[in-house]
């Protein structure tokens, strides 16, 4: 079945306005991203029938993924580097098969160990797998201790015809039946996950015209829609000098807000964040060392809680361990947050500097993350001085 499903790709068939092409690397960078797998160590050395000879702590495991299966064996003595060896060749002998990169890795006093491998796919073409672990002594990866992470770094170059238009995206892997695809429609390399994002098995409408994608062994076909649906709003244009989209909101406290209009004269901070984001949380420090500096100053944050339902006691818990006064807005949706959706955010940390006399949009989360954070509101403060005077 995997032959047949490179061979589909490999000709890079067109069919019904779509066009594939396989790619053997590069593949998770292209399309924005990568879903890891787990491979657990619980194997047995009868994996294989040749294995390298001066192996001293091996540990059995298999990575399997899009229908093929490639065993490996992590050497992870006490002392001394740990190798890793990987059957890429699918023959079960571990000693005719190319030396695996392992390196280990130490930032910000976390350790990881990273490496790639190119295995056979079958047809004769090759694809990489990036691979990576955690520190098996870090207590807080506990779960991952007997764990090697992976995923596929080839994928699909697809192109779609629709109405006249062309859109080209990548996909990491062979398509399947769940395969969704990134369809830039206003060109400005941020991908909405809801208006830009076409599924297989589901109508959409970028471009007047409603289409149905298809997946059968691994080959894509797009044919017009028996029953239309409406054409999806294109996103909105969040990009620094356009006007912040204006919305009216309740606090946890209480507090009525009408932005812009309630932060006349000021600049603020929109954080579209939650009590369970790691990234979010990692910028919180940066945050409040921003607004004890710059708050005398008119630097105001209006935090957006993408929480779940019934986590109102929570939100206010973790924001009082934690410090930080700003007014938050909660109503227990998750990913179907009133303010997510109007402003159409696909992830969070998700943040906007916005001018609250004008309603324009200052920085976005390209300059408001990390330790710059405060002496970037800094010199957008002493700028508005100067342009005052």
């Amino acid at each position: 079945m995997l032959v047949k499903l490179l061979a589909v790709l490999l000709m890079g068939c067109a069919s019904d306005g779509i066009q594939t092409k396989f790619v053997s690397s590069g593949a998770s960078v292209k399309a924005g991203g990568y879903r890891p797998l787990r491979a657990e160590m619980d194997k047995s050395e009868e994996l294989f029938q040749v294995r390298p000879q001066d192996l001293t702590a091996p540990k059995y495991g298999e990575f399997a993924i899009d229908g093929g299966k490639w065993g490996f064996i992590l050497d992870e003595p006490a002392e001394g580097d740990a190798r890793l060896f990987v059957d890429a060749n699918g023959d079960g002998d571990l000693t005719n098969d190319p030396e695996v990169k392992w390196e280990k890795n130490t930032n910000n006093n976390q350790t990881m160990y990273q490496g790639s491998v190119e295995v056979d796919l079958g047809n004769g073409r090759k694809g990489a797998l990036g691979l990576y672990r955690f520190d098996p002594a870090d207590p807080q990866r506990a779960a991952l201790k007997n764990t090697v992470l992976y995923y596929a770094d080839y994928g699909t170059e697809i192109t779609f015809n629709l109405d006249g238009q062309e859109f080209s995206c990548f996909v990491t892997g062979l398509p399947n039946e769940r395969s969704a695809f990134w369809i830039d429609r206003d060109n400005n390399g941020r991908r909405s996950a809801k208006r830009e994002t076409a599924h297989v098995g589901k109508p959409f409408n970028f471009t007047g015209t409603t289409y149905w994608i298809d997946c059968t062994d691994g080959q894509l076909t797009m044919s017009v829609a028996a029953d239309p649906v409406p054409m999806t709003p294109l996103p909105p244009d969040t990009s620094i000098g356009q006007p912040a989209i204006p919305f009216s909101a309740k606090t946890t406290a209480g507090s009525d807000v009408h932005f812009p209009e309630s932060y006349h004269g000021k600049i603020v901070m929109l954080d579209f964040w939650a009590t369970w984001c790691g990234p979010c949380i990692a910028e919180i420090p940066h945050m409040k060392e921003a607004y004890e500096k710059w708050h005398d100053q008119g630097f105001e944050i209006l935090g957006i809680s993408f929480d779940r339902p019934e986590m109102e006691e929570k939100l206010a818990e973790f924001t009082s361990e934690r410090e930080m006064p700003w007014p938050q807005i909660y109503e227990g949706k998750f990913w179907d947050t009133t303010l997510g959706e109007m402003y159409d955010v696909s992830g969070i940390p998700f943040v906007l500097l916005v001018d609250g006399s004008t309603g324009e949009i200052l920085a976005t989360s390209r300059e408001l993350r990390g330790r710059g954070l405060s002496d970037f509101i800094g010199t957008v403060i002493e700028a508005r001085k100067n342009r005052d005077k």
